[in-house]
């Protein structure tokens, strides 16, 4: 049992309403710490509930590390050395004995998604990409390496004060140990929310499509989603399997979503809205690029991939990474490699093998309710929490 602790949590944007996986992600670890009894400071999020909220002017910076037991500071791929409140809460947490812990979502070099994924990654996609936009995209990348590498030694530097790393995949926790030197570094997965059977079941009732249904959720705008792989699959489905259908839940349109007849399109589900679709799901699929450029290859935790386990919908995911991981193949979920025929052969299959397919998304919605939830992830952060603080003390 932890003793109650006030925890400084720094994150840079707000997070409530949530509106996206960063949202979701500093939300479901706010309002757990406090559903444990824990206080949580927060600075510049006047939204979030439960919180108390400091302002960011420098006075207020200092009321707020005089407030906390544990700074817990969350590093993606945006620029440390642009955060202008992140270097002075750390020198004031140091000065105090405070405990520092970072939650580790990215390496700077995440940035680079854009120049390398942005063109077609797949390799049966129909059409090349043109000398220009390849161009464009090398030019892109070139420009942003000087500010990775300066960006990573800022990092490094900042890392030296920092008492453990909390990392959202086994990818980042080399990172952190091998890049950033923090030794005392944990993989710790995103979690799926606790949904009951009965909830499913509610939920489950609202279908109003017949036809075996594909759930893709996300956005339609980031590279590292997988849409071109999805797009080319829907593409050959069309064709050999034309009484699937895929459901696109995004945020926003782009050019790059496929118009077939055998797609539709919601844009701006609420969350209520979005686990309807999942519950009703035939499978959801999770597709992924490996990320080339990276000496840590793909580092994310699909939080996707959780939620549709945690609505016991079937899902099929990128053989490589936190899935490959996580993903015991044939029992939980099903795993498939980056190529369009792989990928509709595990569609089809889970069509026609009803049965396993509901054995499949049972056994996901088990690994959820038993360790692969936010309740998890929050009592291990905390455990994390208390065990720096024992050794400061």
């Amino acid at each position: 049992m932890v003793d109650k602790l006030r925890i400084g949590y720094l994150y840079d944007f707000e997070a409530y309403p949530t509106k996206g996986g960063n949202h979701r992600h500093a939300y479901e670890l706010t309002q757990g710490f406090l559903m444990k009894g824990h206080n949580v400071s927060v600075i510049d999020d006047p939204t979030m509930p439960g919180v108390t909220n400091f302002n960011g002017m420098e006075v207020s910076n200092k009321r707020f590390i005089d407030n906390i037991d544990v700074l817990y500071i969350r590093i993606d791929a945006r620029s440390t050395r642009e955060w202008k409140i992140l270097s002075p809460c750390m020198e004031m947490a140091k000065s105090k004995s405070i405990p520092i812990v970072w939650e580790i979502n990215a390496p700077a070099n995440e940035s680079l998604a854009y120049s390398w994924l942005s063109g077609k990654t797949s390799t049966t996609a129909q059409a090349k990409e043109s000398t220009v936009r390849r161009l464009r995209r090398w030019f892109h990348a070139a420009r942003k390496i000087p500010s990775i590498y300066l960006e990573e030694r800022h990092r490094k530097l900042l890392a030296k004060n920092v008492s453990a790393a909390i990392c959202v995949s086994s990818a980042l926790k080399e990172y952190a140990v091998e890049g950033l030197g923090i030794k005392n570094s944990i993989a710790l997965p995103n979690g799926g929310p606790i949904i009951s059977e009965k909830e499913i079941e509610k939920r489950s009732r609202r279908k109003i499509r017949q036809n075996f249904t594909v759930v893709y959720s996300g956005s339609a705008i980031y590279p590292w989603q997988g849409l071109d792989y999805l797009s080319a699959t829907i593409s050959l489905a069309n064709n050999l399997a034309p009484d699937i259908i895929f459901v696109l839940a995004v945020n926003q349109r782009s050019q790059i979503l496929p118009s077939t007849g055998n797609v539709i399109i919601l844009e701006g589900l609420d969350r209520d809205e979005m686990l309807d679709e999942i519950c009703c799901a035939g499978a959801c699929v999770s597709i992924h690029p490996e990320y080339p450029w990276s000496k840590y290859n793909f580092h994310n935790s699909p939080m996707k991939l959780f939620e549709y386990m945690a609505c016991k919908a079937p899902s099929i995911s990128s053989n490589h990474g936190q899935m490959k991981d996580l993903i015991n193949h044939g029992e939980d979920g099903l795993l498939c490699e980056n190529n369009p025929i792989d990928i509709l052969d595990k569609i089809i299959y889970l069509r026609d093998n009803p049965v396993k397919a509901r054995s499949i998304g049972s056994k996901g919605w088990e690994r959820i309710q038993s360790e692969l939830n936010w309740d998890n992830n929050v009592t291990e952060s905390l455990k994390c929490f208390d065990q720096v603080r024992s050794v400061k003390d």
